[in-house]
């Protein structure tokens, strides 16, 4: 039998609520004659814990920490696909099975951030061979056929003589193009450029006038390669001070987490790509975290352009053969600096000297679906592990991270001015509720269709930001007030004016509108609510002129076409742009001189304790787009309450007055970062089961709390219906618990949550540190 424990110990494991740091030790392949090689394996498709094998005499050196091993199980020796996590001679215990074979050649999980797995299983309480099946690509796993793009170019030897070929027509044409190119197409592309079919083309490369070539492609290549590449922009004094500090701790191999509050425009790129430059000379690679990809494109695009070659872009979007393809530049050092979203925080990269989290604020670095970690704490344990500094950068920094910043855990680095010569834009508050007391009851307050007009006149571009996509929010019947509701999910559908569909913009699905209400009849339905569509479409009728666009996640599914308005934006070919949060963060466009906010109060009734906060956060950043350029920028916010101090503050760029106020509000609520919360999500078809097990959950951390007896503040929460009661045919109910001390806090819901049956446990989510509460 292999013997099943807890793990084997360890005197380099460092355990505390701040962290868990230990290095893995190689495999020791001497010791003394009564012991013998021992090997703990977790299992992804077996039960829990870590289980003792015995190494073979004829795998020694080949089991070690980070491989995969396939090992018997059970009475029947099933054998089952594990990872190997620590190897070490001991007397065995009892008697073991041993090993059969290892599958890997190499680990596939460097020691340090096998250590960081550990980590994120016990904070995140989940399975630690569940994390590693997160960490491992499945192409990885599976090593994913590699695919080849071909590229076609002329010889230099055939280019001298073109015109001494006698060649057909078509030939010479495909051939003279081609030669013409600065850098090498494929066949369709050379196809579609010289209009012709693949016949020419295929005839010149058997004649070995056409060179071909097979090279693995990455998708955020450049278009054009430049040469020289990108230089690095001068700084200010301000962005040289925070570079001078951030150099420091990279030289002094010195890990801290470093907060960079710069201001919307401050030039916070440009800081990390110093930084990164430095980390670089000194022979050290580089992380950067991006909450979303789609949402990054002018910061990868930057880094793509000044450090051409070494540099890989990792995220959830890229197919089986580009993860393995990048994983494996990254795993044998041909890469210096790694880019991408969350998951990125797992890249197999080597000597690691610099981790940067930009917009750490964003609740995108939050995984919502199992295992639910945050990237941003993955990203500081990471840094803990490797001795070096984490910048987290921000022009809204979260209330977390600033509180950090009080309690002495984290520098703050401040970036009070915009680079270049532009200034922050003057923001002004329109009142919703006077002008409605006029009779006026269009979308658009008369200040700001005047400024959009003054502004088409002047030929500089503006944004009108809307948090809400789709045509309307909801759609209500006027005789009886029954709103159509998805029946999977207990949410209003929104309306799709342009393709005459309701929404669920939750679970996807699609109906069609009605012509009359369901529930009792009448054809009275009206659309109520604004959405980025109805707002589109208004604008368009005031501005028969104008070259509007909207992007949003309905305008921008097909691949390329997000890049392809950013790119408009940038040439100057769109006068109004109308978005959600795709266009309030990342973006810099120098010629937006204006910004509308149209409804500036769409999130900040949610039941979330972070709702206000982000209500700051997404104002400061919306409005931060405007007058970037050399041209001074304004910005007009539409609310009916002008008086909330969220969005007060961020009208008035007072950063320190609204954190004070939050960080008050959060202490008198006991709500995060003065207390830790673990909220558990009950989740199940039946709506009776969903409310008992929600109540048994309370009951059993109500016992484990008296069997703890500590002095410590423990609370519950709950249990409680879901704001969103129900998601995907399933009923939602929470039961939480918050307190002072997250270790304890940990254990009472570990301890309760193992007292469940197995079929109970599979209807249970827990999620350490919720990004929301809905």
């Amino acid at each position: 039998m292999p013997h099943h424990s807890r793990g084997l110990k360890d005197p380099k494991q460092q355990s505390s609520e701040q962290g868990w740091l230990f290095e893995v030790a190689p495999p020791p392949w001497e010791g003394d004659a009564a012991e013998e090689p021992l090997a703990e394996v977790v299992f992804p498709s077996g039960p829990e814990g870590e289980w003792t094998y015995l190494v073979p005499a004829r795998l020694a050196g080949q089991v070690e920490p980070g491989r995969r091993v396939l090992a018997p199980m059970g009475r029947g020796d099933r054998l089952l696909i594990g990872y190997c996590v620590r190897v070490e001679y001991a007397v065995p215990r009892g008697k073991l099975k041993s090993i059969r074979q290892v599958l890997d050649e190499v680990p596939l999980v460097p020691p340090k951030l096998l250590a960081l797995t550990r980590w994120l299983a016990d904070r995140y309480l989940c399975p630690w061979a569940q994390v590693l099946e997160t960490v491992v690509p499945s192409a990885v796993r599976q090593r994913a056929g590699t695919r080849l793009t071909t590229l076609l170019s002329v010889p230099p030897d055939v280019s001298a003589r073109l015109n001494d070929l006698k060649l057909p027509a078509a030939q010479t044409r495909v051939l003279r193009l081609l030669a013409q190119c600065p850098q090498p197409l494929t066949p369709r592309q050379l196809a579609f450029e010289a209009g012709c079919t693949q016949a020419p083309i295929s005839q010149l490369r058997r004649k070995g006038l056409i060179r071909t070539e097979h090279r693995r492609l990455s998708r955020f290549e450049p278009q054009e390669v430049p040469s020289p590449p990108d230089a690095p922009h001068a700084l200010n004094q301000y962005q040289q001070a925070a570079l001078d500090l951030i150099r420091q701790a990279i030289q002094q191999r010195r890990h801290e987490v470093i907060l960079l509050h710069g201001i919307t425009g401050s030039g916070k790129t440009e800081v990390y790509m110093h930084a990164a430059a430095e980390c670089i000379r000194q022979g050290r690679t580089v992380l950067v975290l991006v909450p979303e990809i789609a949402l990054s494109t002018q910061i990868i695009q930057r880094f793509l352009r000044r450090y051409i070659g070494r540099i890989a872009v990792w995220h959830s979007m890229l197919n089986l053969t580009e993860r393995l393809y990048e994983w494996e530049r990254i795993a044998s050092g041909q890469v210096d600096i790694v880019i991408g979203a969350r998951s990125a925080v797992f890249a197999p990269l080597m000597n690691l000297g610099l981790v940067i989290v930009d917009e750490e604020q964003e609740a995108a670095y939050k995984q919502d679906s199992f295992p639910r970690y945050h990237g941003r704490q993955a990203a500081i344990e990471r840094a803990r592990a490797a001795r070096c500094p984490v910048v987290l950068g921000s022009a809204t920094p979260s209330v977390g991270s600033f509180y950090n910043v009080r309690r002495g855990r984290a520098t703050l680095l401040t970036l009070p001015a915009r680079a270049g010569h532009s200034e922050l834009p003057d923001i002004r508050l329109i009142d919703m509720r006077r002008v409605f007391k006029k009779k006026n009851t269009s979308t658009f307050s008369p200040q700001l269709l005047i400024a959009l007009k003054e502004n088409l006149e002047r030929g500089e571009q503006s944004m009108v930001f809307l948090n809400h996509r789709g045509y309307s929010q909801y759609v209500q019947c006027y005789r009886c007030g029954e709103s159509l509701v998805c029946p999977e999910c207990s949410i209003s559908f929104k309306y799709h004016k342009a393709e005459d569909t309701l929404k669920c913009h939750i679970c996807d699905l699609r109906q069609p509108m009605p012509e009359a209400c369901p529930h009792c009849g009448s054809k009275g339905l009206m659309h109520k609510g604004l959405g980025t569509e109805k707002v589109f479409g208004q604008l368009q009728r005031y501005f028969k002129d104008a070259r509007i666009e909207r992007m949003d996640r309905d305008t921008t599914t097909r691949r390329g076409e997000y890049r392809r308005i950013i790119k408009d934006m940038e040439d100057g070919a769109i006068d109004i742009l109308v978005g959600t949060q795709m266009i309030a963060k990342g973006l810099d466009f120098p010629g937006v001189t204006l910004v509308g906010v149209v409804s500036a109060d769409s999130i900040i009734n949610l039941p979330d304790f972070r709702a206000s906060e982000r209500t700051y956060q997404l104002l400061t950043q919306v409005a931060g787009r405007a007058g970037r350029g050399d041209r001074p920028g304004r910005v007009i916010v539409q609310t009916f309450t002008p008086e909330h101090p969220a969005i007060h503050a961020a009208c008035t760029h007072d950063y320190q007055k609204y954190y004070d106020f939050e960080l008050e509000m959060r202490k008198a609520g006991r709500f995060p970062p003065y207390t830790r919360i673990v909220n558990c999500i009950i989740s199940h078809e039946d709506q009776q089961q969903a409310r008992d097990l929600a109540h048994l959950l309370e009951r059993l951390f109500v016992a484990e709390i008296e069997a703890m007896n500590s002095d410590r503040y423990k609370g519950i929460m709950g249990p409680s219906e879901a704001p969103f009661y129900k998601l995907h045919g399933k009923y939602r109910w929470f039961t939480g618990i918050r307190g002072v001390s997250l270790n304890e806090i940990l254990a009472v819901v570990d301890n309760a949550w193992k007292k469940l049956t197995p079929a109970e446990q599979r209807c249970v989510a827990i999620d350490v540190f919720p990004a929301n509460m809905l």
